[in-house]
Parts: structure tokens; C-alpha cells; sequence
């Protein structure tokens, strides 16, 4: 296990440089390009506050070194545990979101990170179960917590003082599709789960190819709410070209579609307007994921999938996963689309030589009215143990942590990495707000376990390379639902 504090003493010291950056919390303003001249030379020039602060309604407390103990694990580390400022905005802005919080309130920060999930997932396990206070919080993969969530580990947010769901640091799903009964929920998901932005799904396009094939202006079509799977289809069917010579279709050829398998095509189902869950008039999850609905997202996903000219699943020469083969050839420009999540702009497309944009996942069709998507399963959820001993001191430190994220680190990954450093038009921040706006945490995939209905999709499309919902259903619903029949039990007894 990796340890890193963050004393009160170095708070202190680098205080003045926080206080000059900070508002009437503690808080550095965001700041984005101004508004009130919109002049192309004031547009360049200016930088002023364009939203207001809001107030986190904290009390003044400090804690006197007191230490806030996060649990996490190594893939998702970063969004947490930096080694100071090095000049990288997202980096900065998670030190200075913890310099922030350790300063207000006196506390130490300490963060420990498992190597993988698993490790995290048995850590939490032995150290509630030895009635141990060793962390305050944990920070951890959404579908691994899932498999320990029945264990009786965590503590009811709602019973957790100073956490307010109502602000927009909070996930609307929290209370929209997490909670049961209005009152008890064990997962949340706060903006301090910076992977849950960095995970959403979404659509790149090359624009340059858009141009050559003289494709008609996709943001529009997108507002206009013509952005459908038959639209995709029909825009990609005579996008193709034999690269290699060969006469052959194979996966050195340019397509103008790769769809990577695994999250990708679940995505789909969520963007559809699929459902696992709804909540029923008492606030109860309620399981309605057999429907026709469903059966016909699962053979629109496999028709594009397999049998629509100009797409391919298949790219053999990348290395990356199952889930990001898509975005290396969409880099090489051998795709015009592809399907992705927002990290992919920095971890692949910083090189890429062509301009792109972003979209949103398609709808299923022009009668659905919203466009959705969902995160990749590796995003954290947050969760108390039920060990805490003070959970006055637990809520304050991860209330102020989740706004400090908003306040600094989303702008800092949001705005300027995103929007400004990798992204080339103001038509695409425009999109990014709506697709983030859109994400969905269906109570069946943030609790799927790899044993619920929330990964069918992929497994029926692209493991099975299947559309027969109703025999691979019949063949699995049965575990599946037992499943989630002991994650509502759980929830129902929630202390």
C-alpha cells in the first residue's frame, strides 16, 4: 500500500500564495474567457469570472492535524495524489484542492492506493470487519464495489452530517437513481470522483475527413436533433477504402466507423434510453430491463456493429483494449468516427494530426427527445465505512472536498484541458457541457457486480456476436436478478 500526507504545517506555509488565489470560501475563482466584450482581441485577452461562487454552507472548524484517511486504488490514483506543482493544470488543480481543504480546516490528507480493485475491494472488507477507523472515505471502481456492497460496510450517506445532495458537486443519479426510498443510499458519486467526467462516453470525429467527404455540419444536425443510429449508419455506409490494395476488407483499411467492443456498445443501450432501473412512486429501484425496448437496442447495436457497410470492429494491429481500439485508429486517421470516452483526448489524441470534434452517442431515433450517455465502469464512487468514529469531521472533509473539485479541479480538466488545449472549436465545448449533463448511473450497472443486467449488451453484441436477447436472457436473468434482489435487501436495511 502507497501512503502520502498532507500536513497542516505545508498548508500553512503555501497559504498566502492559496489565500490570493481564493474567493469567500477559501476558493480559487473560475475563471473562463469574458463575456462582456465579445471582441476577437478581448476574446484573447480577457479572463474574468463568469459563474458565481457557491457557498458550500460549512462551518469554520480546524481539525489540528487531524488526518482524513482516503482509500483508492493505483489506476485512478492521479486524480487524487500529486507530488506538488508541475505545471500541468489538472495536476495543479488537485494540489491546490487539497492545499485548499487541509489549510481551511487543519486537517492531514492522507491518501492509500491498492494496486488494482481487488485489492481495494479486500481492503475495505478486512479493515470494517476488524472494526477498524482507519479511513474516513473510499474512492473506488464503481463495478467492484458492486461485489462487496452486501457486505454491510458502509454507512448510509444520509446519515453522514454537512452532505448536501442538493448541490451541484453531487450527481443528480445520487438521489434520482441511487437512493432507495428517498432515504438510505451506500454510493455516491461526487465531482471528488474526477474519473466519473473523464469516463463519460461520447463520439469523435475527424473533421478534415468530414470535409472530404462533404458531410453535412454534424453539430447541426445534432441540435436539430437528427443525430440517430440510422443517421450514423447512413452517413458511414460509403465511407471505405482499401488502403492496403489487397481486395480485401481487413483492418488496415479506412472505415468510417470503428467501433470498439466491451463499454462502447453498452453504451448504446444507456443512450437509447435504455433502463435496468427506474425508481418506483416510493422511491423503491425497480427492475424493468425485460421489455421490447430492450430486445430491439440489442439487434440495432449488432446490425451496426456487423452488418452496416463502412463500419469495423476489427483493428489487429493496435495493442490497446477491447474498449480503445477505436480511438488509435481514429488518431491514425484510418476512421471518421469513433466512440469513446473524454479521456481518450489526452491519453491518444495528442498527436493526431487531424482536427476533430465532439458528439454525442446518437439516439435510437428522432422520436426520443434527449440524448444520454453513460461512464465507463472504471469511474470511483464515493462510500463511508461504517467504522467512522466522528462523522461530523467525515462529512465537513468530503463536502468540501467534492466542492473543491468543482471549483477547481472539473474546470481545470473540463475547460482547459479539454476545451482549450485539446479541442478546436467552440461548437464542441458547447456539446461537452450536454453530454456531461447527460450522463446516466442506472442503479443496474453501477450495482451490476459483473453479475446484473448492465453489461448484456456487450456480452450478448460483442462477446457473443449475438442479437438473440430472449435465449441469452432466459439462460442468465435468473442469477442476475437474485443479484440485485440482495443489493435492495441490503439497501433496505441500511442503518
Amino acid at each position: 500500500m502507497q501512503k502520502r500526507k498532507l500536513s497542516a504545517a505545508l498548508a500553512l506555509m503555501i497559504s498566502a500564495q492559496i489565500l490570493a488565489s481564493c474567493g469567500s470560501e477559501g476558493a480559487p475563482e473560475t475563471t473562463t474567457s469574458g463575456d462582456t466584450d465579445t471582441s476577437d482581441e478581448a476574446t484573447e485577452n480577457v479572463t474574468t469570472t463568469t459563474t458565481a461562487e457557491i457557498p458550500d454552507d460549512l462551518p469554520e472548524k480546524n481539525y489540528d492535524g487531524k488526518t482524513f484517511s482516503v482509500l483508492t486504488y493505483n489506476t485512478i490514483k492521479d486524480d487524487y495524489v500529486t507530488d506538488g506543482e508541475n505545471g500541468e493544470v489538472v495536476n495543479d488543480a488537485i494540489y491546490h484542492r487539497d492545499q485548499t481543504v487541509s489549510e481551511r480546516f487543519g486537517v492531514n490528507i492522507e491518501y492509500n492506493a491498492e494496486n488494482d480493485f481487488n485489492g481495494t475491494a479486500s481492503e475495505i472488507k478486512k479493515s470494517v470487519m476488524s472494526g477498524d477507523d482507519a479511513y474516513q472515505l473510499v474512492a473506488h471502481h464503481v463495478i467492484s464495489m458492486g461485489t462487496i456492497a452486501t457486505d454491510g460496510l458502509f454507512m448510509n450517506w444520509y446519515d453522514v452530517p454537512y452532505i448536501d445532495f442538493s448541490k451541484p458537486w453531487w450527481a443528480k443519479s445520487t438521489t434520482e437513481d441511487l437512493t432507495y426510498g428517498g432515504d438510505k443510499v451506500a454510493i455516491a458519486i461526487g465531482d471528488y470522483a474526477l474519473s466519473a467526467l473523464s469516463g463519460t462516453y461520447c463520439y469523435f470525429y475527424d473533421k478534415k475527413i468530414a470535409e472530404d467527404y462533404h458531410l453535412e455540419d454534424l453539430y447541426k444536425v445534432v441540435n436539430d436533433g437528427r443525430w440517430t443510429l440510422d443517421y450514423v449508419k447512413n452517413t458511414v455506409k460509403n465511407m471505405y477504402t482499401d488502403l492496403n490494395g489487397n481486395g480485401e476488407k481487413d483492418s488496415y483499411d479506412f472505415y468510417g466507423l470503428t467501433q470498439s467492443l466491451g463499454s462502447p456498445l453498452e453504451t448504446y443501450f444507456y443512450s437509447f434510453g435504455g433502463k435496468v432501473f427506474n425508481q418506483d412512486k416510493d422511491g423503491i429501484p425497480t427492475l424493468v430491463y425485460k421489455s421490447e425496448r430492450t430486445a430491439d437496442i440489442i439487434s440495432e447495436v449488432y446490425d451496426l456493429c456487423y452488418e452496416t457497410d463502412g463500419v469495423t470492429t476489427e483493428r489487429e494491429q493496435y495493442t490497446a483494449s477491447v474498449h480503445e481500439i477505436a480511438a488509435e485508429a481514429f488518431r491514425d486517421e484510418l476512421t471518421a468516427f469513433a466512440p469513446g470516452i473524454l479521456r481518450m483526448t489526452t491519453k491518444h489524441f495528442r498527436d493526431k494530426k487531424n482536427e476533430y470534434g465532439i458528439l454525442p452517442y446518437p439516439k435510437l431515433d428522432e422520436t426520443q427527445k434527449e440524448y444520454k450517455t453513460m461512464v465507463d465502469g472504471s469511474h470511483a464512487v464515493l462510500a463511508v465505512p461504517k467504522t467512522v468514529q466522528d462523522t461530523e469531521f467525515v462529512g465537513i472533509i468530503t463536502e468540501a472536498l467534492n466542492a473543491e473539485s468543482h471549483r477547481q479541479v472539473f474546470p481545470a480538466y473540463y475547460e482547459v484541458a479539454l476545451k482549450k488545449k485539446y479541442t478546436y472549436d467552440d461548437e464542441s465545448v458547447k456539446l461537452l457541457d450536454e453530454i456531461v449533463d447527460s450522463r446516466v448511473f442506472d442503479f443496474g450497472y453501477v450495482y451490476d457486480a459483473w453479475k446484473g443486467f448492465g453489461m448484456y449488451t456487450q456480452k450478448i453484441v460483442g462477446e457473443k456476436r449475438s442479437k438473440d436477447f430472449e435465449s441469452y436472457y432466459a439462460t442468465h436473468c435468473n442469477a442476475s436478478i437474485k443479484h440485485y434482489d440482495k443489493i435492495i435487501k441490503s439497501l433496505s436495511e441500511l442503518d
